[in-house]
């Protein structure tokens, strides 16, 4: 979910402060639970870290378009651009899911369901296939990630052709087909690229205006026209309400506005990956270690704080031991020209 691309020497200093904080939303959402009981206020309010995966989202609609535009890229680059991605991020996926499968291995080793066969099927991002719960549920997001990886290195060259009427058009099509979703049954929609294209293309709007591809009007007609169809789609027909779209909106115009980042924020957010990965395992272990502070609501506090901090230091050590490492590879493979 993290890459950092140069556009024109410059890097947007505020997408890494953004992932930062998309990474701890989700991190204090999955760790809110701890506070039902003491601090039921804080809990309900920590709902809304939910929605920090499409402040991910948003920044992937942005940067792959500035990555394969810096590239120059064609279509018959898509092997070796979907290659760069697998390295990228299978990699620290496939480690964290063996983490999480020894840390909270009752939780998928059931009667049910084989635990290895929804280790290998969480692994390889084939869960969804084969009809199996993700033994971390966060890597439906990696799902979908997966398929925008797809698409964009089809649709790339549509979106940025020199006629602004086909890119318009292109545009026009991909709004249609996120209706796709409705047709798709519970979370089966949430997990498949349609439901979210809306949400992608603010971000693509970003890169468009960015690259000085549009100007300032066709910049806010193209995202107010994605905000008023993800509003729509995933807040009436879905009925789901109009945080994803509020969401998106203000990531949208954070990135738009703000071109510089905290310093704190921005050091985290270079591991905002192995962080997103990462906080699961680290809640179940140390909601095992200290299980028997949860009965008061100071020691409830204290393990909630400490799984945050937790979190983000052994995001670090991840990050040093495993994903700058895929980095490397991901880079090994290179764009004949």
């Amino acid at each position: 979910m993290q890459t950092k691309v140069t556009s024109e020497g410059n890097t947007l200093g505020i997408l890494d402060s953004l992932r930062a904080v998309a990474a701890m939303m989700v991190c204090l959402y999955h760790s809110s639970f701890l506070l039902n009981k003491f601090y039921p206020q804080a809990s309900q309010l920590l709902d809304f870290g939910q929605e920090g995966v499409y402040v991910f989202f948003v920044i992937s609609g942005m940067v792959m378009p500035l990555s394969l535009d810096r590239i120059r890229y064609r279509v018959s680059d898509f092997f070796v651009f979907m290659g760069k991605r697998i390295l990228r991020l299978n990699p620290p996926m496939i480690v964290s899911a063996c983490i999480v499968a020894f840390t909270s291995w009752s939780m998928i080793h059931n009667d049910v369901y084989n635990g290895w066969h929804l280790l290998l099927a969480s692994a390889t991002l084939t869960a969804p296939f084969f009809d199996l719960p993700w033994v971390n549920d966060i890597y439906w997001t990696l799902f979908v990630e997966m398929q925008y990886y797809i698409y964009i290195a089809l649709a790339f060259p549509l979106l940025t052709h020199s006629v602004a009427n086909l890119r318009r058009f292109t545009v026009i099509c991909l709004l249609a087909i996120s209706f796709l979703s409705l047709g798709m049954e519970g979370n089966s929609a949430k997990s498949n690229l349609p439901f979210h294209l809306p949400v992608f293309l603010m971000g693509y709007y970003l890169f468009m205006r960015h690259t000085s591809r549009i100007n300032e009007w066709e910049f806010w007609i193209g995202l107010i026209t994605c905000v008023a169809v993800c509003a729509y789609l995933t807040g009436v027909l879905h009925a789901l309400g109009f945080r994803i779209a509020l969401t998106a909106l203000i990531t949208t115009a954070v990135i738009r506005f703000a071109k510089s980042g905290l310093s704190l924020l921005g050091k985290i957010g270079t591991v905002s990956y192995s962080l997103y990965l990462m906080h699961w395992p680290v809640i179940s272990t140390l909601c095992y270690l200290m299980g028997g502070l949860l009965s008061h609501y100071v020691g409830s506090l204290i393990v909630f704080v400490t799984i945050q901090l937790a979190s983000i230091a052994i995001a670090f050590l991840f990050f040093s031991v495993i994903e700058r490492p895929a980095l490397k590879w991901s880079k090994m493979l290179s764009y004949r020209r």
